[in-house]
């Protein structure tokens, strides 16, 4: 169960990487994060009521320090991949959201057999080599796009952190806790750069029925993302579920590929392939 929805997890996070991201190229990041975070939090509260949610004091805490770790991803991944390239920042971030979670858990005593100990270190690598773009022409990414993706590496490895400490019998009331207090931080967000800057809170352009579908669908991707990786976190390691997570940069290259042409060398093809192979050594693990 925890491959089968850690990758759930990385594909709905890859999708919702890329249609963020060509929404994020026309509207401010910080907006479209609020967008997707409102259609995604009334996805969550609606998936509470048929999942069930209990709520804690414990959960209410870790929903908090969650919800303060996504905003700061989502936020700085759109603006990351906004400024590209697509095909080298969504993989920093995501070896960064990987390692410290792994990081965690081996500190936290989890034993890993050595099949699955293997199959970690080698995600980790597919997930370097599917980042690794040689050659002399290729775009690199700027310092502000660094930062970005320092910044939702961090963010989104709080989220992993802070979800798997939930107790099992929550079910979704962790989720909707982060996405309550994500949102209002980013309309907090949104409001102080709109009185700074004497804007709209909002641009019109986020409401074109385009550049709205792929805000929503990406809210959609994101918050189904969380909920499968609850599911992969509660049954088994979190190392590993945080790794297969982290394979979400294959589904955004490979639409990336397909949709705006980037290319795909070598070395992303072996990772790839690199990628695959841990997944069915993960499954011999179990």
């Amino acid at each position: 169960m925890t491959i089968i929805f850690g990758l759930l997890s990385a594909f709905s996070y890859g999708l919702a990487d890329f249609v963020g991201a060509l929404a994020a190229k026309k509207v401010r990041a910080l907006a479209v994060t609020a967008i997707s975070f409102s259609f995604g939090l009334l996805i969550a509260l609606l998936l509470s009521q048929l999942l069930g949610a209990s709520y804690s004091e414990a959960t209410i805490q870790a929903g908090i320090f969650a919800g303060i770790s996504s905003a700061i991803a989502i936020s700085c991944l759109y603006a990351a991949l906004a400024l590209g390239p697509i095909s080298i920042v969504s993989p920093l971030t995501a070896v960064i959201s990987a390692m410290i979670p792994v990081l965690v858990d081996v500190a936290s005593g989890q034993a890993l057999s050595g099949f699955a100990s293997l199959a970690v270190v080698l995600v980790l690598i597919a997930v370097v080599l599917v980042g690794f773009v040689p050659g002399e022409k290729v775009r690199l990414p700027s310092v502000p796009a660094l930062v970005y993706s320092l910044g939702a590496g961090l963010g989104f490895a709080g989220i992993f952190v802070f979800l798997d400490a939930t107790a099992e019998d929550s079910g979704l009331a962790p989720l909707v806790i982060m996405r309550t207090v994500g949102l209002a931080l980013l309309i907090a967000g949104l409001t102080f750069l709109a009185l700074k800057n004497r804007s709209a809170l909002i641009e019109k352009a986020a409401f074109e029925p385009k550049t709205l579908l792929l805000i929503l669908v990406a809210g959609a991707g994101d918050v189904l993302g969380n909920v499968a990786f609850l599911v992969a976190t509660r049954e088994g390691a979190l190392a590993i579920a945080a790794v297969l997570t982290s394979l979400y940069p294959v589904g955004t290259i490979l639409l990336a590929w397909a949709f705006l042409k980037e290319r795909i060398a070598a070395s992303q093809t072996v990772g790839i392939i690199l990628a695959m192979s841990a997944c069915g050594i993960l499954a011999l693990a179990k």
